[in-house]
């Protein structure tokens, strides 16, 4: 399966191309060892290094990147809805949508959404679509950015990315930071069952450590 990245900004191509998440894993997580110490017990404990669902997570799909410095200044005005400033080297790259598009209470008041116009059109092969989601385990407490899925077999304009402040302070957003993560995954139909069975016993109990690495765990490539 291919996944294509395209932009008519050579420079965007050559500064800040899309990269295979399993290339851009958050630092907190590259340092942490796989064991350590519990400070009261002193236990020696396996870290979350070891769950291999969440490095399943952190390195599936691929990373787009910011482009353009991005300055978020917030307003405060009581009398009206939260607003801000922006500060971009290139005007068209920041949007908005007013709070009553979408007008639900964040974080106990009102808000509007600024729009990132993200540089990269994405084309996938027929029948599938993507996740595109603010990177996972970045723990980003600045502000916050909107989940979607795009039918990106069929979706022919550039995904534009909007988002709300979670503080009241000035937020950065550097060129280069990772944006957003685009996990394709093939459309199907579902069914549900919901109902009782007996409970069985798993080969997870046979282990004392690396158990789902060992008995469960299938590898993903993403290139």
């Amino acid at each position: 399966m291919n996944i294509e990245f395209y932009s008519d900004d050579r420079a965007v191509v050559e500064n800040y191309p899309v990269k295979p998440a399993n290339k851009v894993v958050p630092e907190w997580y590259k340092e942490m060892p796989l064991r350590r110490k519990n400070s009261f017990e002193k236990l020696d404990l396996p870290t979350i290094k070891n769950c291999m669902p969440v490095q399943d997570l952190l390195m599936s799909g691929y990373i787009i990147f910011n482009t353009y410095e991005v300055v978020l200044h917030p307003i405060p005005n009581p009398t009206r809805y939260e607003e801000f400033r922006v500060s971009v080297p290139h005007k068209p790259y920041v949007g908005g949508h007013h709070h009553e598009q979408c007008p639900i209470q964040l974080d106990g008041g009102a808000k509007h959404y600024f729009k990132i116009a993200q540089p990269w059109l994405i084309k996938t092969p027929p029948g599938y679509s993507c996740l595109i989601t603010q990177p996972f385990y970045e723990f980003e407490e600045r502000y916050q950015l909107l989940p979607a899925i795009v039918d990106t077999d069929q979706h022919d304009l550039l995904v534009e990315l909007p988002g709300y402040l979670t503080t009241d302070q000035e937020v950065k957003i550097e060129s280069g930071a990772p944006l957003v993560q685009v996990i394709p995954f093939k459309r199907e139909d579902w069914d549900m069952t919901c109902e009782y069975k007996p409970t069985q016993r798993s080969k997870l109990e046979f282990f004392l450590e690396a158990a789902y690495r060992t008995m469960f765990h299938k590898k993903k490539v993403y290139r």
